[in-house]
């Protein structure tokens, strides 16, 4: 129960809305018991030959709609407090993961993440919309039933504490078995998401390989072993529920039992009341009970999420306020660096990118070129020497400063569906038409020969469907020009390109005043329009 408690307090972030779901929770709880001791007030009148009091029938008439509009309000508060906290826990979870990922050491599959930030907090939903609260008021309920039976006939402890050691004794005993059928649903979703979104990203390559069969076998046989973890995970919820109801049925028996039992000391009016108090209780009593039942889904997610939430951040922001030298650019001094924290990928590398320079960066796979424009645009800090850019160390940068000051633009960019304008806009969500015409034209979006019929309304498609690679690679320099940023680094994102518009491109860029230009490239023809060229050698690695 810890990672679930330890989740609670998000709920304080709202405590208007949560005091306020609290209090119609009990006001229908209590109402509905109100109304059945009413009841039971006017059988009991009606078996003793007695005048029913008039009042009565009213004012359960009253009551009666007065419940219903309080589980009304009860309902909508509850539900609005539960989505204001599931948007809040995702918003950290997404800002848990900007700050960590990529991690170097430990990538996580997608799948994971999409578990994550989607199933574990809808998860949670039921947590924050129809227990937290409720539970709270039905202990309230149930202490008051207890209590009230209690004064009625301390006998009724024969009925209350078999039915709260049952109640409590077969989630704990179960409760093991529980926290193992939540962990290996949670893992086996999360597998199975991972390869459905594997499948759908590569399948045209599974298409063209002839394996997408073998591959929905795969799916297949992944669906048929999380059903059965969800089979035996729903026989056990099943089985303590079935238990649960047994004992509450023989609950409700004993306690007419015990009030039959001890009617010498109950007025022949009062035994309907005195059933109807204890009686009531018992629905709290398998609200509270059914929480403890579920505690393996909830604890399961919880973990899942507190997981994300303490991921370490890749990088630290810890911006100190220096003084910038715009003169000196990029400039890399002895930089090492490892994934493995064992063998360099960078091994004492120094290079400098001056203002309106443009420098080709070359070398074979494996060099490491993809790392030095990471580690330019600060997805992690080198493990030893210093990156400046305009005389200031990047750890000595604000995180959002250093996104304005530097624009990446990789190899494969990812696009978003829309339209291009929409695509464009990312870099600079506040910029003016004027400005993303302006990032658009170098880039060749708004050329007749680029083939966007509807220049900058073209429609995307998800995953950038619906144009061609060229295309993708032209909204994601326009992307990045739109940002106006000091350091431009293209990681292959010419690649793509034909000939003439990678000339086109490269013709752009020299006339970019000011700008340090880095060019991550193999085809020659770019390579040849730097100003120069720094080529990084393999480092030698042993295990």
């Amino acid at each position: 129960m810890k990672p679930i408690l330890r989740l609670l307090p998000v709920m304080a972030t709202r405590p208007g809305l949560l005091i306020e779901t609290v209090l119609w929770s009990a006001l229908t709880q209590t109402g509905i018991l109100l109304i059945a001791l009413g009841l039971a007030l006017a059988v009991g009148h009606g078996l003793a030959g007695e005048m029913i009091p008039p009042w009565l029938l009213p004012a359960l008439l009253v009551a009666g709609v007065l419940v219903a509009l309080a589980a009304w309000r009860e309902s909508w508060v509850s539900h609005d407090l539960a989505y204001r906290l599931i948007g809040h826990l995702r918003r950290r979870v997404f800002d848990a993961l900007r700050r960590a990922l990529p991690s170097r050491r430990r990538p996580r599959r997608s799948g994971d993440l999409v578990t994550a930030v989607t199933a574990d907090i809808e998860t949670l939903e039921w947590l924050y919309a129809h227990t937290a609260a409720q539970t709270l008021s039905a202990a309230l309920v149930l202490a008051t039933s207890v209590t009230v039976s209690i004064l009625i006939t301390p006998l009724l402890l024969l009925v209350w504490l078999p039915l709260l050691a049952v109640g409590v004794a077969v989630p704990t005993i179960t409760a093991r078995r529980a926290r193992r059928a939540g962990d290996a649903h949670a893992a086996g979703a999360a597998a199975l998401r991972a390869e459905i979104l594997d499948t759908v990203r590569g399948l045209r390559e599974l298409i063209g390989a002839d394996a997408l069969g073998r591959q929905i076998d795969r799916l297949s046989e992944d669906t048929r072993a999380l059903a059965r973890i969800q089979v035996r995970e729903a026989s056990r919820l099943g089985a303590e529920r079935g238990i649960a109801d047994v004992t509450l049925a023989l609950a409700s028996i004993d306690v007419i039992a015990v009030v039959l039992m001890a009617q010498d000391s109950v007025a022949p009016a009062g035994i309907p009341l005195a059933v109807t108090v204890a009686v009531s209780g018992i629905a709290p009593a398998a609200q509270i009970a059914d929480l403890l039942r579920s505690a393996g889904t909830l604890r399961a997610a919880a973990e899942r999420i507190l997981g994300v939430l303490a991921e370490p951040p890749a990088i630290v922001d810890r911006a100190v306020g220096a003084p910038t030298r715009p003169e000196e650019g990029l400039v890399f001094e002895h930089v090492t660096f490892s994934y493995d924290g064992r063998r360099p990928v960078l091994d004492d590398v120094s290079l400098n990118v001056l203002p309106g320079e443009i420098v080709a960066l070359t070398g074979a796979t494996g060099a490491g070129k993809t790392t030095v424009a990471r580690l330019a645009h600060r997805i992690w800090d080198p493990d030893a020497g210093s990156i400046r850019l305009d005389g200031v160390d990047l750890r000595d940068l604000a995180n959002n400063d250093l996104r304005k000051r530097v624009a990446v633009v990789p190899q494969s960019s990812p696009l978003l569906r829309g339209t291009i304008r929409s695509n464009i806009v990312l870099g600079d969500p506040d910029a003016s038409a004027d400005a993303i015409e302006a990032a658009a034209r170098p880039a060749g979006l708004l050329r007749p020969e680029s083939g966007l019929l509807l220049g900058l309304d073209t429609p995307i498609g998800e995953h950038g469907s619906g144009i061609s690679g060229g295309q993708r690679a032209r909204v994601a320099i326009a992307r990045a020009l739109l940002r106006d940023p000091r350091l431009l680094i293209l990681d292959e994102a010419t690649a793509s390109l034909d000939p003439e518009a990678d000339a086109a491109l490269l013709e752009i860029l020299k006339n970019l005043d000011g700008r340090a230009v880095l060019l991550v490239a193999h085809r020659p023809a770019t390579i040849s329009a730097a100003d120069r060229v720094v080529r990084l050698e393999t480092t030698q690695r042993t295990d």
